[in-house]
Order: C-alpha cells, then structure tokens, then sequence
C-alpha cells in the first residue's frame, strides 16, 4: 500500500510539473499558446475596451452598456455626452445574458453608476448557461485582472462546464500582468472594426441595399429571466436604475414580453426612425458606422429622458 501511494504522489507531481512547463513554455510563446492554451484576437476589441477601462483611476460614468455585438458597434456613450451624460460599452461578440450579468457584478466594484443598460438582442435568447464565444473572449483578450473581474470571467467560464476554459481562465490570470492582450504585434487586425474609444466600434461593411426576412420567433430561457431578475435586484439595492434595450432590427425577432421584463424600463429600438432603413446596416440587425451615429444619439435620448 505504501509502494502504491508512494507512485500515486509520483504520478501527480510529476503531472503537476508537466503543466507547469506547458504553461511556461506557451507564456513565452505565442505559437504555442495559440495551439495549446488558446488564441487571442482583436475582433470586438475587448482588449483596448478592457485597456481603457484599467487606465482609468476614477469612474464616474453614467451609464454602462451590456450585450452582444449589436450593442459595442451599435451604441457610442460619446452620443450621451450631448444630453449631460457619459458612458461606457463593455459588450462582446455573441455576449448572451448569462456573461452580461457576470460582468455587470464585476463593474459595480469599480463605478456606481445611474444606469446599467442591457440590449437583450432576442436571436441569442434561449442559452442555459453563459455564452463560450463570450467567456473566451473576455479570459483571454481582456486585461481588466483584478479579483473581481477574474472572478467574473472564472464563474461564467464554470457556468458554460467546459473544462478547458476554466484551466485557461487560470493561465490568463497568471500571464496578463506582464503579457497584456493586444501587445502581440503580428495580432490579425480588425479589418472591418475601427475602435473609437469607451468601448464603441465602428463598423466599415458596405451598407445594404435592401433584404428579405424570415419569420423568426425567440422565447428567453429560465436561466435568461433569472440573470435578469439578479442584475435587476442588485441594481436596486445599489439604487442603480436597471434599463433593457431591444436594438433595431431591419429583420425583426418577435416575441411574447417575458415575465422578468415587468418593471424594468424596456428602451424599443425598433422605434428608432432608421431601424427599417437598409443603409443603416450592413446585415440584417449589425448597423454601419453612420447608422450607428444616428441610433446613439436617439438612443442617448431615450435614456436620458429617464434620468
């Protein structure tokens, strides 16, 4: 028995050791660290949006904005200075509910703010858990490493139960005090982004010229509803006003209002008078650089009007 538990502790040291050289070895290596651990990106920039916000000592913003990728290249804070206000964009590609709420605890601990915003884009209703592509994207690309934020990215990344993104969620917190996102030089550019500050980014496509829609039809999951019931709680009890905005969308989703909506503000884009006009956009929901410019200002509007 002694024999066995002497080479179970031999197998695990060694183990141990092993990790820590691949940790090491991709640490100083972007190849593999691409390969191995995983791989860093400037799409969405979350790494200047995270940059400016760490840089930052003193936070008064006004209001803060959550969602996926109709909110950071849809909405411009800069639009809300007009109206006396000030804000800041911390949405991400394909960012669901589930990792908006995460986030919306850690961004508490730096700011007390008036307003927290989340656009609830419907067609990516209906996850159990937070989104992958999102948790990925701020473990690896942010460089907001205080214990709150790590541990908002560690809980969404044990939520999504892959086990791959909780380990690397360690390593990243281990490697970005001294390896920052975005410093690797030979880093893909963001061909069709241009990142205009306070966590905004223009889009470059084309616009549309016209488009046919499909019928789609989107439910909220239970776990949706109850993220919102939480940031809806904890806005309250910080006396934050809690506001759901609903994006333009040349190709409209329907659905049926879910309960957790009640009492919260719901801000309609779709009420926008650009929201059905295609040179707005350059799909059938992502707006283009100008579209983008007149949304923020009416939406700047909106919100202000709530103050």
């Amino acid at each position: 028995m002694k024999k066995l538990f002497t080479r179970l502790v031999g197998f695990g040291l060694f183990t141990v050791i092993v990790w820590l050289g691949i940790f090491a070895i991709c640490s100083m290596s972007y190849r593999f660290e691409y390969k191995l651990i995983g791989q860093e990106r400037n799409w969405g920039y979350v790494n200047l949006r995270s940059s400016e916000w760490a840089a930052k000592a003193d936070h008064t913003e006004d209001v803060l904005f959550f969602g996926s990728s109709t909110c950071y290249s849809g909405i411009d804070p800069a639009a809300l200075e007009a109206f006396g206000l000030s804000g800041f964009n911390f949405c991400s590609s394909s960012q669901t509910i589930g990792n908006s709420a995460a986030l919306t605890d850690a961004v508490l601990s730096d700011v007390q703010p008036a307003f927290i915003a989340l656009d609830v884009y419907p067609s990516i209703w209906g996850s159990e858990n937070p989104g992958l592509e999102s948790s990925k994207d701020w473990i690896i690309n942010s460089n907001l490493r205080e214990s709150h934020w790590s541990g908002a990215y560690r809980a969404a990344a044990f939520q999504t139960g892959d086990l791959f993104t909780m380990v690397s969620s360690i390593y990243y917190d281990l490697v970005r005090p001294w390896k920052p996102a975005g410093t690797n030089k030979l880093l893909a550019e963001d061909k069709n982004g241009i990142y205009s500050g306070l966590g905004f980014v223009q889009r470059t496509y084309p616009p549309l010229d016209s488009i046919e829609c499909p019928i789609a039809q989107r439910t909220m999951s239970a776990f949706e509803c109850n993220a919102i019931f939480s940031v809806n709680e904890t806005c309250r009890a910080r006396g934050v006003q809690f506001i759901l905005i609903n994006p333009p969308q040349l190709c409209e989703e329907s659905f049926d209002i879910p309960a957790c909506f009640e009492s919260i503000p719901l801000i309609e884009g779709n009420n926008w008078p650009g929201a059905k006009t295609p040179q707005n956009f350059y799909d059938d929901h992502h707006l283009v650089a100008s579209g983008a410019a007149k949304y923020s200002v009416w939406l700047a509007n909106e919100i202000a009007t709530l103050n």
